[in-house]
């Protein structure tokens, strides 16, 4: 790695103790895809990087090179996104998505698109009463961004089945699955195509969403080929 030095928005998806009273934190960059950078003092509370170095930590970050990580410099706070600790439910889904994110990433490389993804999910998480919705439409976007688009029918109506392999299919020459029905249809059109900050599930039934919740986890284990979702066994 050279001395290079980038200034460039980035969330932080992790962060960890390193020695005495720094941190590493991995950063997800609109710029340079995702980082490990080095926090000096940052375990110390009276550290000016203290908020910098915060998981959920939306913000702007000027950081240079070193042999094996990259060291922050300095930086701005953009969006702090406290309501996430406010909220158990909205903390406990920010969680994952930052693990799933961080998991099925490359150090070096992302996408301006997943960055941006990923910061309006969290600002989503953080306002909202209900996060359930926001955190299924983010997985459903996130997938389809990594490549992984669950298939879709073009309207809600039909006999259709859910398959890990490869998404909702019709129930004709289908082999096993999980049935759906209309309200089910609806709801996964819903969660692909309505942008987050849209995303209006109040009229569906809570076991429609709980059903969907079961189907996109398998899903994105099993493609995203996480070994778990940690953060989702502290759901209630």
């Amino acid at each position: 790695m050279d001395t290079k030095r980038i200034e460039c928005q980035g969330v932080v998806l992790a962060s960890m103790p390193y020695g005495e009273s720094d941190k590493i934190i991995r950063l997800y960059t609109e710029r340079a895809g995702k980082l490990s950078v080095l926090v000096k003092g940052a375990k110390s509370r009276r550290s000016a990087t203290v908020a910098l170095s915060e998981t959920f930590t939306f913000g702007l970050y000027r950081l240079g090179a070193g042999k094996s990580f990259y060291y922050l410099n300095s930086g701005k706070i953009l969006q702090a996104n406290m309501g996430l600790r406010k909220d158990y439910d909205a903390l406990v889904y920010a969680s994952a998505l930052v693990e799933i994110v961080d998991k099925s990433s490359v150090e070096g490389e992302g996408t301006a698109r997943i960055f941006s993804l990923t910061r309006k999910a969290l600002h989503e998480l953080s306002v909202r009463e209900a996060p359930l919705p926001v955190f299924l439409g983010f997985l459903i976007k996130y997938l389809s961004f990594m490549g992984y688009r669950p298939m879709m029918p073009e309207t809600d109506e039909g006999s259709y089945v859910f398959l890990t392999g490869s998404g909702v299919v019709e129930a004709d020459g289908a082999h096993g699955g999980a049935p759906l029905d209309d309200e089910d249809i609806y709801t996964f059109r819903h969660l692909l195509y309505t942008p987050l900050d849209k995303i209006n599930l109040s009229h569906v039934l809570p076991s429609t969403l709980e059903k969907i919740y079961g189907l996109m986890k398998v899903y994105a284990v099993d493609n995203l080929q996480l070994d778990n979702i940690q953060s989702l066994q502290l759901r209630m």
